[in-house]
């Protein structure tokens, strides 16, 4: 084992780091790299205070899953509360709430280019992340979006847009930001009920678009559809996803917790908490039609319990979706289940509360 490799295992060792497969062949201390084009990384949130946010690996090729990859490349930590990962422009961007970061590494190794900390005194809390002409857009719960340049890798602007903003996503030019007001609970996320919409060029509002209260997740598809999920008040106003459209109108499209959009289909997850079923509904993007009721399917071991995401392979269109262990154990490694053309495929480990997936 040559030195570097024997830093990685001590690195690994020091931090309690161990790997493993979907067969469960471990692999105790090798750095999973994306060379081969055909390897996904997940990001996995962890739980709030243990500073356990991490990122696995999967290689489709051979079937292999990997802990800790940020660890082994890095020899520390990730930080605390992982909220979005986004790759883009050779490098991989890495939103961590409770550390107050937003990681920059190298796409390929994972080696940290650089920490991006706002600085003291300054709006924080990254959350969301987007990108689009040379730029990196991050929504900061404090209340604010940052622009950060991606040759700097600096923050070089930022902009209000409402009381804690969650996810966002760009299309028509414009970027989609939104408002949840998720701190204001016990006021019924009273200022939480509009998308921000900034136009990229002025990066200025140009308008508050009226939502669902609590709004939290953002997709958009390649032909300018915008979609949003609204968390509701989680007692009598459910978890909805709608759609705006260009000129602002919205319209709603059904029940969801959890989206993605994929070409000309959003994939939706309805799996609000206590519920006995989960239901799993596609719609077209454009008419907002149903294309299905149940876009994956499987045995109950097949099937996530407890789903965090839901993610399409732009390589073969397969799905995965996270998921947590139990209901109510937000302290143990997850998995990540796949399926082709809806079947299910195989499981993959993952860690604690695997919630974005790139590849």
């Amino acid at each position: 084992m040559d030195f570097k490799r024997s830093f990685r295992a001590m690195a690994l060792l020091m931090l309690g780091v161990v790997s493993f497969t979907a067969c469960e062949d471990d692999d105790d201390d090798e750095l999973k790299k994306s060379s081969n084009g055909n390897v996904a990384y997940v990001l996995n949130e962890g739980s709030f205070g243990n500073n356990n946010t991490s990122v696995s690996a999967i290689d489709f090729t051979d079937g292999t899953s990997y802990y800790f990859q940020f660890a082994a490349a890095n020899g520390r930590n990730l930080g605390d509360t992982g909220q979005d990962i986004l790759r883009y422009g050779g490098k991989i961007y890495i939103a961590v709430s409770g550390s107050n970061t937003i990681e920059v590494v190298d796409g390929n190794s994972l080696t940290s280019v650089k920490t991006i900390k706002p600085q003291d005194g300054k709006p924080g809390t990254p959350r969301g992340l987007a990108a689009s002409d040379g730029k990196v857009y991050v929504s900061l719960y404090d209340g604010y979006v940052a622009k950060i340049d991606t040759t700097s890798l600096a923050i070089v602007d930022s902009i209000a847009v409402g009381p804690n903003p969650e996810e966002l996503t760009i299309a028509n030019g414009n970027l989609y930001v939104a408002v949840s007001d998720g701190l204001n609970y016990n006021e019924g996320y009273a200022n939480g009920k509009y998308v921000s919409k900034i136009g990229l060029d002025s990066f200025k509002v140009a308008s508050k678009i009226d939502v669902i209260v609590n709004p939290c997740r953002m997709a958009s598809d390649k032909s300018g559809n915008v979609f949003v999920i609204s968390c509701g008040n989680y007692f009598d106003i459910p978890s909805t996803v709608q759609k705006i459209d260009k000129n602002d109108s919205v319209s709603v499209v059904g029940k969801a917790t959890y989206m993605t959009c994929f070409e000309n289909t959003l994939y939706t997850i309805n799996a609000p908490y206590g519920a006995t079923t989960i239901e799993y509904v596609s719609y077209n993007t454009t008419s907002g039609s149903v294309e299905s009721t149940s876009f994956i399917s499987g045995t109950a071991d097949e099937m996530p319990s407890n789903p965090t995401c839901v993610s399409v392979n732009p390589k073969n269109g397969n799905i995965l979706v996270g998921s947590y262990l139990t209901a109510s154990d937000y302290l143990s490694n997850g998995y990540v289940y796949e399926y082709a053309g809806g079947s299910f495929k195989t499981k993959y480990n993952a860690g604690v509360g695997p919630r974005k997936i790139v590849y």
